[in-house]
């Protein structure tokens, strides 16, 4: 009969969004655990339920999931084809460049979510669509790790330490790629003749980085901008989708009855599995030029536009325009997936594709940046992890305890028997 007949399913699609703002509070405490002594001291006498693959699937759906075609509606010709996918996501992405992934890990193992693509413009419209949420958890969700991935104790901070990564429990974490929009942004800086920034290296004295042929030819205008500042703005928003990702979910804990705390304090690189004595999710790791460690990518599963994934930088590029550019991709006329514009033939012809100008300053930039430094980019990481969200069920003896009635909403009274009867 689908999950539209389920009386869970209903009861959620019609949760009022500003009740889940107004409601949403970290509540931390899940069946099963022990806190640790003092007045708010307590000893869950109930066995900790993890959350079932219908909760799982509609929390990371909530997050990362496919939600139809991104209406496009900039100018064809000089901005349109920023885009990286005619794909749309429950949350916004840099020039749409889904270079965001969400893993999760449970009492199950380690899994990273990755819905492929839209079947229609709008993907959910009625009731008769809520499966296709069901169908990109079975479809989309591949397991990375055959056990919970593994925090730490001693390098989680005192206040999360009793509580995180405890059984029953599912941690979701945004893991982001820097590297694939970096190219794009680049591509869409140079793409009019003329234009982009003059990028100088300003940790090596403010040379040029790889761009002084053209500004002695007069083929670059633009503002000179340090690379610190530039890969800063950059990487600022590379954060963005991993904070409204886990913003989604917790919204959407709230209102299906869940508890949740969203966390820092715990350095990414440790769970992403690149320091010492830590094995995390297992991503490989180069070693820069300054001896620092970088993560950039998780093999078969999340992998950079950067060496050792490609041969060179300007390999990288290469593929990065077969990807948009190539036979039956997103940006061609042979491209069959689905966008919400009424005449794609219409429309299609007027993107124009980066000229070898600016794909040659393009590969200049990345190619001093990355024999310079052995990295991309040069100031942080090429795979992040900023934030983790805790989802899961709660002790509700313990807030009856301690803590006011209103902190408990009738969601999370009921959940365990509408959910889970």
């Amino acid at each position: 009969m689908g999950i539209a007949s389920k009386e869970e399913i209903k009861k959620l699609f019609q949760y009022p969004i500003l009740e889940a703002i107004a409601q949403r509070r970290t509540r931390r405490f899940p069946l099963g655990c022990t806190s640790p002594e003092g007045a708010l001291g307590h000893a869950s006498d109930k066995t900790a339920v993890p959350l079932n693959d219908l909760e799982t699937g509609i929390l990371c759906w909530s997050g990362a999931g496919v939600t139809g075609s991104i209406t496009g509606d900039l100018p064809t010709r000089f901005f349109g084809s920023t885009f990286g996918s005619w794909t749309g996501r429950a949350t916004p992405y840099p020039c749409n460049i889904h270079n965001t992934r969400l893993f999760f890990t449970n009492d199950q193992g380690a899994f990273i979510y990755n819905p492929s693509t839209a079947t229609k413009p709008v993907e959910i419209e009625s009731p008769a669509d809520w499966d296709r949420i069901v169908a990109q958890y079975e479809d989309g969700c591949k397991q990375v790790l055959d056990e919970r991935a593994e925090f730490l104790p001693k390098a989680l901070g005192g206040p999360m330490s009793w509580n995180i990564n405890q059984p029953g429990t599912t941690i979701f974490m945004p893991i982001v790629d820097q590297v694939e929009e970096y190219i794009n942004f680049l591509l869409g800086l140079f793409e009019r003749e003329g234009y982009g920034y003059r990028i100088v290296d300003d940790l090596k004295g403010g040379i040029s980085a790889g761009l002084q042929h053209w500004i002695d030819h007069g083929q670059l205008k633009g503002p000179s901008v340090p690379l610190t500042s530039f890969e800063n703005s950059l990487m600022l928003g590379h954060l963005a989708p991993a904070y409204l990702i886990l913003e989604n979910v917790h919204l959407v804990a709230e209102a299906m009855g869940l508890g949740s705390v969203m966390f820092g304090g715990y350095t990414g690189q440790v769970m992403l599995g690149v320091t010492p004595m830590s094995k995390g999710l297992g991503f490989q790791s180069q070693t820069g030029a300054d001896g620092r460690i970088n993560p950039v990518g998780l093999d078969g599963f999340f992998e950079a536009y950067c060496p050792p994934y490609h041969n060179s930088m300007s390999d990288a590029v290469d593929a990065f325009l077969e990807k948009k550019y190539g036979p039956g991709a997103s940006y061609t006329s042979e491209y069959k997936g689905v966008t919400a514009f009424k005449d794609w033939s219409a429309v299609q012809p007027d993107y124009p594709r980066p000229g070898k100008l600016s794909v040659d300053q393009v590969k200049s930039v990345l190619t001093y940046l990355y024999e310079t430094y052995g990295r991309i980019p040069v100031t942080s990481d090429t795979k992040l992890l900023p934030v983790w969200l805790q989802v899961h069920h709660l002790d509700l003896d313990f807030y009856e305890k301690h803590f006011d009635p209103a902190t408990i909403t009738a969601a999370q009274r009921n959940h365990m028997k509408l959910w889970h009867s």
